[in-house]
């Protein structure tokens, strides 16, 4: 088997690492790279296991969206889904995964649930747990209530793509990976691209990872952005929002996007080789974001457990 090689790419999760703090960039991108071997050196594993952590709301969120992809299977092989007892499912799994990741097994199998709140040992109440599988439970029942979902159904499932149609395209020499939760022709050819959302987020985030999905469709499915339907599925609300976007509009997603990229590479010792050095990539003064980093225990060990 070939080695690998940590080759530079992009995505909207990158972009918001490297916008949020240049040394949690580095941690996660370069520092932690290889640390999947468990011979690796302590230091790299160490920031390898840290990197798969999840705080308790993106641990929901995932729940939620790995709960909707099995229920697509099982609608697009002609399957009904008994509400009420397949929640139940989901929260009996979050249940063993709490478990396993209370008792610290993520530190032998990292790929395995970790939660932030655990390894940093934050004191929370069982009603915030509880309250946290609520949330994910009422997400999936708005879910199965959706008119979107009803709308999804009156569709073919051949014309439907549950794992993307590709998770990885070129832009201009760079490999971009920008995929919506879920895509689907309509009945009046028209392509919708759904993205599941469980919590908040920023107008002008949600607006620029919306129109990497129109480029998506432009660029590797070919479908002009006049025949494209952004869908942004708020299944807490739940409140579903539908945006249409325009060449104008992608031509600044392009340029955005650009920027993003050739920032990045600003920051590399060896662009060409995807080389960086830590000393280039500075700390944020800001301690709300070492507070919640997960790279804390290593980058600002000052501020405890």
């Amino acid at each position: 088997m070939a080695e690998l090689t940590n080759e530079f790419s992009w995505s909207r999760s990158r972009d918001n690492a490297f916008q949020e703090c240049k040394r949690k960039y580095f941690y996660h991108y370069y520092g932690a790279w290889g640390g999947w071997d468990a011979a690796a050196p302590q230091e790299v594993r160490r920031l390898y296991i840290l990197k798969q952590l999840a705080s308790r709301q993106q641990w929901a969120g995932r729940a939620v969206h790995d709960a909707i992809e099995m229920a697509l299977h099982a609608f697009a092989h002609g399957r009904d889904i008994p509400v009420e007892p397949f929640i139940a499912d989901v929260i009996e799994r979050m249940r063993g995964e709490w478990r396993s990741s209370k008792a610290g097994r993520y530190r032998e199998n990292p790929k395995s649930t970790a939660l932030f709140e655990h390894e940093y040992r934050v004191e929370l109440a069982p009603e915030a747990w509880q309250a946290l599988s609520r949330n994910v439970a009422a997400c999936l029942r708005n879910f199965f209530r959706l008119p979107l979902l009803a709308e999804i159904r009156k569709t073919t499932p051949e014309h439907w793509s549950i794992e993307h149609w590709s998770k990885v395209f070129d832009f201009e020499s760079t490999a971009v990976w920008v995929a919506p939760d879920f895509g689907f022709w309509t009945g009046q050819g028209r392509l919708a691209l759904v993205d599941w959302k469980t919590g908040g987020t920023s107008p002008n985030g949600a607006a620029f990872q919306l129109g990497c999905y129109a480029l998506y469709a432009h660029d590797v499915l070919g479908v002009e952005p006049a025949r494209v339907d952004l869908f942004e599925a708020n299944l807490r609300e739940p409140e579903v929002t539908r945006i249409h976007w325009s060449d104008e509009r992608l031509e600044a997603i392009r340029e955005q996007l650009r920027l993003s990229i050739r920032s990045m590479k600003a920051y590399l010792a060896d662009p060409a080789a995807n080389v960086a050095a830590i000393a280039d990539f500075e700390k944020t003064e800001d301690l709300r974001i070492c507070r919640w980093c997960n790279f804390r225990a290593v980058c600002r060990p000052e501020l405890g457990a």
